[in-house]
C-alpha cells in the first residue's frame, strides 16, 4: 500500500510547476521532493528527455548522483555535444580574478552586467563525482571509444549544413554532407542546448560561450536555417527523442521561411508571392509541429514593419487560412500582445486599418 502511495505522490509531484510551493506544505511532500525518482520524473515532464540533464545541472542543488542515475534509467538523451559543453564549463573559476576584472571595468558596465559577470557559469560548480559519472556514461551510451569530446558539434553542424554560404548556394552543399549530418544527429545525438527564456522589455546582449549555458540565438539560427533548407531534419531529431525541436526554434523557422519569400533586398526578378504560395510554404512547417503563434505573428510584423503597406494584407490573409480564424481575432490577439505601443506605433496603425 505504501508503495502505491509513493507512486501516486511522485505522479502528482511531477505536474507541479514550482515544487517549492508544495514542499513547504508538509514533511511528506518534502520527503517526496528528495526522492531521486521524483526529481527525475519532474525534470523529464517539465523539460523533456532532451533537455533534462541540462536543467538538472542548471538547478545546481537539485542534482545528485542518484538523480543522474534515475535520469539515465529513464533514457534521457545523452549527446556528445552535451559532454563537449560540460568540459568547456566544468571547474571553479578564480572568483577574485573575475572581481578584479569587473572592478577595472566599472565605467563600462552597468549593475546588471556586473551581476551577470559574477555569477558562476553553468556546470562550473558541478561536483567531481557527478561530472565523472556523466562523462563515463557518455562513452558507454554513445559507444564511441574515440569520442571527440574536445570538439564542438554546433560548429561542426554549422559547416556541414553550409552555414557560411548564402542561402541560395547552401542546399547543394548541405545535401552533399547529409550522411555526415545524419551520423551527427542519429549516432552522436547532436541536440542544441535550450534557448534562453525571453525577457520582456529587455534587450539581451549575448556572449559566447554563454555563461548561463543556454544556446545563443546565433547558434539556434544555424539550426533553423538548416531546417528551412531540409525540413526532414526535424524528423531525424524526433527519432532520437528531441521532440522539443519545434518549440526551441519555432519563431526562427517561421520568420526565416517568410524572409525567403519576402527578401529584405529583393532581386530584380523577384515577384511577390500570392496567399496560396505563402500558405503552402508555412504549412510545410506547421505540419511538422511548428506553430503560428500570436507571439511569432507580432515578431513577423516587426520584421516587415517598413513593408506592411506592401505585404501586410497578404500576410494577414495567409495567417487567417493557416489558423482558420477570422481577421478580427488575429488582429485583436496581436494588439493585446504588443508590449510597447509607442515602439510599435506603425504596426498598431496597420492593424487598426491605417487610423
Amino acid at each position: 500500500m505504501q508503495s502505491l502511495y509513493d507512486e501516486l505522490s511522485i505522479e502528482i509531484f511531477k505536474y507541479i510547476t514550482t515544487p517549492m510551493s508544495l514542499i513547504l506544505t508538509s514533511r511528506k511532500w518534502y520527503a517526496i521532493s528528495q526522492d531521486p525518482h521524483a526529481r527525475a520524473e519532474w525534470l523529464i515532464y517539465k523539460y523533456g528527455k532532451s533537455h533534462a540533464l541540462f536543467y538538472a545541472i542548471r538547478l545546481d542543488s537539485f542534482i545528485t548522483l542518484d538523480v543522474v542515475q534515475a535520469l539515465l534509467a529513464r533514457n534521457v538523451v545523452m549527446s556528445r555535444y552535451f559532454v563537449q559543453r560540460l568540459l568547456m564549463y566544468f571547474g571553479n573559476h578564480d572568483q577574485r580574478l573575475i572581481e578584479l576584472k569587473v572592478e577595472y571595468n566599472l565605467n563600462q558596465v552597468n549593475d546588471r552586467t556586473r551581476e551577470k559577470k559574477l555569477c558562476a557559469p553553468w556546470a562550473s560548480n558541478l561536483s567531481l563525482p557527478i561530472f565523472t559519472k556523466l562523462v563515463n556514461e557518455a562513452f558507454n551510451i554513445l559507444k564511441d571509444p574515440q569520442l571527440a569530446i574536445k570538439g564542438n558539434d554546433m560548429e561542426l553542424f554549422h559547416f556541414l549544413s553550409a552555414g557560411p554560404l548564402v542561402i541560395n548556394y547552401a542546399p547543394q552543399k548541405l545535401f552533399q554532407n547529409i550522411n555526415y549530418i545524419e551520423d551527427l544527429i542519429l549516432n552522436k545525438k547532436f541536440i542544441p542546448f535550450p534557448p534562453r527564456p525571453k525577457l520582456a522589455y529587455e534587450d539581451t546582449i549575448e556572449e559566447y560561450p554563454p555563461k548561463d549555458g543556454y544556446e545563443n540565438n546565433r547558434q539556434l539560427n544555424v539550426i533553423a536555417r538548416a531546417i528551412i533548407i531540409h525540413p526532414d531534419l526535424v524528423n531525424m531529431w524526433k527519432s532520437i527523442g528531441y521532440y522539443e525541436i519545434c518549440s526551441d526554434v519555432n519563431d526562427l523557422v517561421i520568420q526565416g521561411a517568410l524572409l525567403i519569400l519576402f527578401p529584405s533586398t529583393p532581386p530584380n526578378n523577384w515577384e511577390c508571392p500570392d496567399v496560396n504560395t505563402v500558405v503552402t510554404r508555412l504549412k510545410k512547417f506547421t505540419d511538422l509541429g511548428f506553430k503560428l503563434t500570436n507571439s511569432v505573428i507580432n515578431d513577423i510584423f516587426r520584421l516587415f514593419e517598413h513593408r506592411l503597406n506592401e505585404i501586410g494584407e497578404l500576410l494577414i490573409n495567409s495567417f487567417q487560412q493557416i489558423r482558420n480564424e477570422p481577421r478580427s481575432v488575429i488582429v485583436s490577439s496581436c494588439i493585446i500582445n504588443l508590449n510597447n505601443p509607442e515602439r510599435n506605433h506603425n504596426i498598431l496603425k496597420f492593424l487598426n486599418g491605417g487610423n
